[in-house]
C-alpha cells in the first residue's frame, strides 16, 4: 500500500512538472490586452551578483511557459464561473453578467468628486473663445455629448456600489456641464435626451451586456439624429442613412471589449446584431472635418468618415490620430508634434466629443492646448 501511495505520488510530481507541454496550445490560445513581452537577458556576471539576471530571467521563463496562455484562462474562468469573481480588477460582474468598467462606474456614482459649476464656467469659457475665432473665419464648432454603459444599466450593478457613493448630494459632471452650457451660445449635440426617450421603445440592446461602448445600432441611431441637427446648424447639407440590422453569431468590436478583458474560455454571451448602412444620396459639397474625442465617437463620427460625408478628415482618438478615412495613422504624445495650424486651416467642420464620464479631461487638454496658442485658430499669415 505504502509502494502503491508513492507511485501516485511520483506519477502526479511528474505530471505537474510535464503539465505546461500538455497544455501547449500557444498557437491557438491567445490572451487580450496589452504587456510588453519579456526579454531573454544576456548573461553577465555583474547581474550574477546583484540578481538582476536571475530575477529577468525567471520573469522571461513565466512568460514563455509552455501553456501559459491555456493555464490563465483556465484559472480565469475558474474565478469567473465557480467564485462569481472578476479575473480583472478593473471590471466589474453585475446582475445577469452585465459587465461594467469600474472607472465608469466610480465616476456615475460619483465616488469620485463631480466637477464644480467653477470648473464647468471655465471649461465653456475657454470653448466659447475657441468657437469666436472659428466662426470668424466660417468655420463651425459643434460639442458631441455621449452617454455611459451606467446611465442605462444601472440596475445591474451589484448593490454595493448603489448606496455607498460619497458625494451623493452633488450633480454628476453632466448635470454641472449640461447647467453651464445653457449660459453660452454654444452648439451642442447632446445624445443623451434622444437616447432617453428612444430607450422607452427600442427592441435592440442600447449597449450589451459584453461591452463598454453602446451598440452598433443604438450608435447608429444616434448618428442618424447628429445629422438632423448638423442639417439644422450647419451651412452645409449632410445626406440621411438608412441601418438596417440582423443577428450576427459573433459580436464585431468593441461589441464585447470589456468581456475578452477577462480572458475566459467561454465565448461571448450576448446576442449580437450587425448593422448595414447606406446613405440616401449623395451630398454635392462635402466640408472638411477635425473631430477630436474618446472612443464613444468611433462608432458615430467614424461611421461618418468612413461612408463619405467628408472630403478630408482629421479623427483623433486618445493619443492616435487619423487621416484619410483612417487609412493613415500615427500616434502622438504632445500636441506640438501636430501640425494643428495647418490642421485648422483646412477645417470647416470641428467635432468636440466629450463622454459623460470624462467631461473633467475633455479633449485631453487640447481646449486648454488651444487656449494658450489662439494663432492656431487665427486666419492663416495673420
Amino acid at each position: 500500500m505504502q509502494k502503491i501511495r508513492t507511485y501516485f505520488l511520483i506519477l502526479g510530481f511528474t505530471a505537474i512538472l510535464f503539465l505546461p507541454i500538455l497544455l501547449k496550445t500557444k498557437d491557438n490560445v491567445q490572451l487580450s490586452g496589452v504587456s510588453e513581452a519579456a526579454i531573454l537577458p544576456p548573461f553577465h556576471l555583474k547581474g550574477i551578483w546583484d540578481g538582476s539576471f536571475q530575477e529577468t530571467i525567471e520573469t522571461y521563463y513565466s512568460e514563455n511557459l509552455p501553456g501559459r496562455e491555456l493555464m490563465i484562462k483556465l484559472r480565469n474562468q475558474a474565478i469567473f464561473s465557480l467564485f462569481g469573481k472578476s479575473p480583472n480588477k478593473h471590471i466589474i460582474i453585475g446582475k445577469d453578467h452585465v459587465l461594467f468598467e469600474l472607472e465608469y462606474v466610480l465616476k456615475y456614482e460619483k465616488f469620485y468628486p463631480p466637477i464644480t459649476e467653477e470648473f464647468a464656467q471655465d471649461l465653456c469659457s475657454k470653448l466659447a473663445a475657441i468657437q469666436e475665432q472659428l466662426k470668424a473665419r466660417g468655420k463651425e464648432m459643434y460639442i458631441f455629448i455621449t452617454p455611459t454603459k451606467v446611465r442605462y444599466y444601472e440596475s445591474y450593478l451589484p448593490d454595493r456600489y448603489l448606496p455607498s457613493n460619497h458625494f451623493s448630494d452633488s450633480l454628476g459632471n453632466y448635470e454641472v456641464f449640461s447647467e453651464a452650457l445653457k449660459q453660452y451660445h454654444l452648439p451642442v449635440y447632446d445624445s443623451i435626451p434622444y437616447i432617453n426617450n428612444l430607450a422607452q421603445t427600442a427592441d435592440f440592446p442600447l449597449f450589451y451586456r459584453t461591452g463598454t461602448h453602446w451598440s452598433w445600432i443604438l450608435s447608429t441611431e444616434v448618428t442618424k439624429d447628429f445629422l438632423r441637427f448638423l442639417n439644422e446648424n450647419s451651412q452645409y447639407t449632410f445626406p440621411d442613412l438608412k441601418m438596417d440590422y440582423f443577428p450576427i453569431p459573433e459580436p464585431l468590436p468593441p461589441d464585447a471589449d470589456i468581456f475578452h478583458s477577462l480572458n475566459l474560455l467561454i465565448p461571448p454571451y450576448d446576442t449580437y446584431y450587425g448593422i448595414r448602412i447606406t446613405p440616401e444620396f449623395q451630398a454635392e459639397e462635402r466640408p472638411n472635418l477635425f473631430c477630436r474625442g474618446g472612443s464613444f465617437m468611433g462608432q458615430t463620427i467614424g461611421s461618418l468618415i468612413n461612408n463619405g460625408y467628408f472630403n478630408k478628415d482629421t479623427y483623433i482618438e486618445n493619443t492616435e490620430v487619423s487621416h484619410n478615412q483612417f487609412s493613415q495613422s500615427t500616434v502622438f504624445s504632445d500636441y506640438s508634434e501636430l501640425a494643428l495650424k495647418q490642421e485648422f486651416d483646412q477645417a470647416d467642420i470641428i467635432i468636440f466629443e466629450v463622454n459623460e464620464s470624462h467631461i473633467p479631461v475633455m479633449s485631453f487638454s487640447l481646449i486648454d492646448y488651444l487656449t494658450e496658442h489662439p494663432e492656431f485658430l487665427f486666419m492663416p499669415n495673420s
